[in-house]
């Protein structure tokens, strides 16, 4: 019973988090294998066994597709589908441990860097979990990423590089309060591999600064101007190293014939306008939580008034991340309108959002910090009104209906049917005996946001050179399960 008087509030929070995650959970537990997975599997019976198999889809990827060596590696190595059995539900199973572990990094890295940003203000750390969770029930409500929840490629390449952003962030932040070799070594370690990954090397890079060489977060421990840069460098090292892979320039000269970067630059710009404005103007818990962080941001700092950080400076950092971490994709698309893969814009969104939160946050620590009157009280009944006045307004006004978990209960019915017809046709795909299989359906479901069907299209002829390790213009279904081809009839 003291454990758990003790732990209340941790209980408590730990609860509204399974209640957040639920309709997640359940789109994420009617997930099939999907398109690249098929490619990213192990065991094509042309290399003799995995090993080599491995060596070469390593030095394929490096040459042909891209300089992610890291995510590359791990979509092999761990993919559910390297044990060539029908995973049926196992492999939505697979999915949400994976989304637990990475929104559980995520939580990890954005508590920290709440608290940092508190400034060890009263109720700082009690503060700090109430605002992380509302960042991320901001993060999951707002929008649903299929390619990044339900897909495993979509998962390792983005969500879990996403993660480990946010474990270097703890890292980074843990090594600042508290000196530790390992938290310095993993810091390197994990800032590593998340700058293998274009996306993610200006944010990476854009924190590092703003924490450490404007913050001057490393001084008390670190008195070697090498020492403090040195992470800095191997992440510059190895992103340098990502764009120079061969790979790159193969894959653009697929997408585009280029575009230059003062165009890639102006499009970026307009899809953070267009992408943050949606953020703003569709989905009205932004709205609510930001006026919520706002009043959180005042009530903790109210007392003691601390100074806090240069708004102005965190404001340019956040822009540059916005920007960064997309501007390589829409330069390497050579993309001339607005337009983000989901996956993409599961990784603008959470920088947005999450920036627009700490933002909010900070705002409210300078009006208290300007206004010299003792309101924190106040601003903390104002923060449970707003929460209470907002759902009332979702409610009244029908808006309810923008958030993700109102739409999974009203596509329920449709994401469970789109899997029963998905894992039917590939449980017949995987039983027959014939080298050409060909699957007919007289049935489709509508298309929801919250399933990914397995890519194959209707009447297609899925014909790849079973050695093959990825194709341009097909996926590889027919190399997975070892068919000459795979053609699956059904009405679009």
């Amino acid at each position: 019973m003291n454990v758990l008087k003790n732990n209340k509030s941790k209980i408590i929070i730990g609860v509204l988090y399974f209640i957040l995650f639920i309709p997640v959970f359940y789109s994420i537990y009617y997930s099939v294998p999907a398109s690249d997975d098929f490619a990213m599997a192990l065991g094509r019976d042309a290399y003799g066994n995995v090993v080599s198999e491995f060596i070469a889809a390593v030095v394929f990827f490096w040459t042909k597709r891209g300089g992610t060596i890291c995510s590359f590696v791990a979509e092999y190595l761990i993919n559910p589908l390297n044990l060539h059995v029908h995973l049926g539900h196992w492999y939505g199973i697979y999915m949400i441990i994976a989304f637990i572990i990475c929104i559980f990094l995520i939580y990890m890295g954005l508590k920290k860097l709440v608290f940092y940003v508190l400034k060890d203000a009263d109720y700082a750390r009690f503060a700090s979990e109430i605002i992380t969770f509302l960042i991320i029930f901001m993060l999951i409500e707002n929008y649903y990423y299929v390619e990044t929840y339900n897909w495993y490629v979509g998962m390792i390449s983005y969500a879990g590089v996403m993660a480990l952003l946010f474990l270097n962030i703890y890292l980074t932040l843990r090594f600042a309060e508290t000196g530790e070799k390992s938290a310095y070594v993993w810091m390197i370690v994990t800032g590593v591999i998340v700058a293998n990954t274009s996306a993610f090397d200006i944010p990476l890079g854009a924190f590092f600064v703003y924490i450490v060489l404007f913050n001057k977060g490393f001084d008390k421990f670190v008195g070697s101007l090498f020492k403090k840069v040195l992470p800095l460098l191997l992440y510059i090292a190895m992103g340098l190293i990502t764009i120079m892979a061969p790979g790159n320039y193969a894959r653009q000269s697929q997408y585009t014939e280029g575009v230059s970067v003062g165009t890639a630059l102006r499009q970026t710009v307009a899809d953070v306008q267009f992408f943050g404005m949606a953020i703003i103007k569709e989905r009205p818990v932004t709205l609510i939580i930001a006026v919520m962080l706002v009043l959180l941001g005042f009530a903790v700092n109210n007392k003691q008034r601390k100074r806090p950080g240069n708004i102005i400076l965190y404001g340019i950092v956040a822009v540059c991340v916005w920007i960064g971490c997309i501007l390589p994709y829409v330069y390497g698309r050579g993309m001339t309108r607005t337009y983000l893969d989901v996956r993409m814009q599961y990784v603008l969104d959470y920088f947005i959002e999450i920036g627009l939160c700490i933002g909010c946050v900070m705002l409210g620590q300078w009006i208290a910090y300007i206004i010299k009157v003792d309101l924190s009280k106040v601003a903390y009944i104002a923060t449970c009104a707003v929460a209470v006045l907002g759902i009332a307004a979702l409610v009244v006004t029908g808006r309810y209906a923008t958030t993700v978990t109102y739409e999974v209960y009203a596509k329920h019915a449709d994401i469970a049917a789109s899997y029963d017809l998905w894992n039917g046709i590939l449980l017949e795909i995987e039983n027959s005996s014939d080298s050409d299989v060909t699957v007919d359906r007289d049935y489709n479901v509508s298309w929801n946001k919250y399933f990914l069907y397995s890519g194959m299209e209707p009447g297609e002829v899925y014909a790849v050179e079973l050695d093959s390790l990825y194709d341009s213009q097909q996926i590889l279904p027919n190399v997975y399960y070892k068919k000459n081809s795979i053609t699956v009839n059904y009405p679009r």
